[in-house]
C-alpha cells in the first residue's frame, strides 16, 4: 500500500511539474522579461503586447470610476481600484491597481489635478510616478463604468477629448510573480524527493524483511 502511495505521489509530482514548466516557458516573458514597451507604444496594437510589461509614468488622474473586491468562499481576498488617468498628451486611459500605497498616490494625485484644474494651484503638485503592468482590453463591466464616468465628466471626443481603451492593469507584480511561480515550482520538486526517499525506503525493506522485526 505504501509503494503504491510513494510511487503515485511520484508520477502526479513529475506530472505536475512538466505542466508548470510548459506553462512557464509560455509565460517567460511576463515572468522573467523586464519592460518591452510604454503605454503609448503599446496601445495602438496592444494585442501583439499580451503577457508582456508596459509601463507609463502617470502624471495627472481624474478619479475612481469603479472598485471590485476579490473574494473566496465569501471571504474578501482583495480590491481593484479602477481609475481614469489623464495623459501627457491629453488622452484619457483606464488603469486598475490593488496596491492600497498605489490607490493612496492615485487619491493624491486625483485632488492635486482638480487642484490644478480649478485654478488653485498653477501645477500638479504631486510628482509623476511610473507604473508597470500589462494591457489589455476591458472586462464588460468595467468598460460600462467607464463610460459611465466619462460621460459624467463630460469627456467625450466629440469635444475633442482623445480617449483610449485599453486599460494599463497594474495588479501584479513582475517581484510577486516570480516568487509565485518558484513556489510552485518548489512545492512539486519537494514531492518528487519525499516520494524518491519514501520509494528507496520500501526497497530496502523489501529486501531484508527481517528488519521489520528489529528493535527501534
Amino acid at each position: 500500500m505504501k509503494k503504491t502511495s510513494s510511487t503515485g505521489l511520484l508520477i502526479i509530482s513529475v506530472v505536475f511539474l512538466l505542466f508548470l514548466g510548459v506553462v512557464t516557458f509560455f509565460m517567460r516573458d511576463l515572468i522573467f522579461g523586464g519592460v518591452v514597451a510604454t503605454y503609448e507604444e503599446a496601445m495602438p496594437n496592444h494585442k501583439a503586447y499580451n503577457d508582456q510589461w508596459i509601463s507609463y509614468e502617470v502624471v495627472a488622474s481624474l478619479g475612481l470610476y469603479a472598485e471590485e473586491t476579490e473574494s473566496y468562499a465569501f471571504i474578501p481576498t482583495g480590491h481593484e481600484y479602477y481609475y481614469m488617468i489623464w495623459m501627457k498628451d491629453g488622452t484619457v486611459m483606464p488603469m486598475i491597481v490593488s496596491k492600497k500605497a498605489d490607490k493612496d498616490y492615485l487619491e493624491s494625485l486625483t485632488n492635486a489635478t482638480y487642484d490644478y484644474l480649478d485654478g488653485k494651484t498653477k501645477a500638479i503638485e504631486v510628482p509623476p510616478r511610473e507604473f508597470i503592468g500589462t494591457v489589455k482590453s476591458q472586462k464588460s463591466d468595467a468598460e460600462k463604468y467607464y463610460k459611465e464616468g466619462l460621460d459624467y465628466l463630460k469627456i467625450s471626443e466629440k469635444e475633442g477629448w482623445k480617449i483610449s481603451h485599453v486599460v494599463l492593469d497594474c495588479t501584479d507584480s513582475r517581484g510577486g510573480t516570480i516568487a509565485m511561480v518558484s513556489v510552485l515550482l518548489l512545492l512539486p520538486i519537494g514531492c518528487i524527493a519525499l516520494a524518491i526517499v519514501n520509494i528507496k525506503k520500501e526497497r530496502r525493506k523489501s529486501a531484508n524483511p527481517q528488519d521489520e522485526f528489529l528493535p527501534k
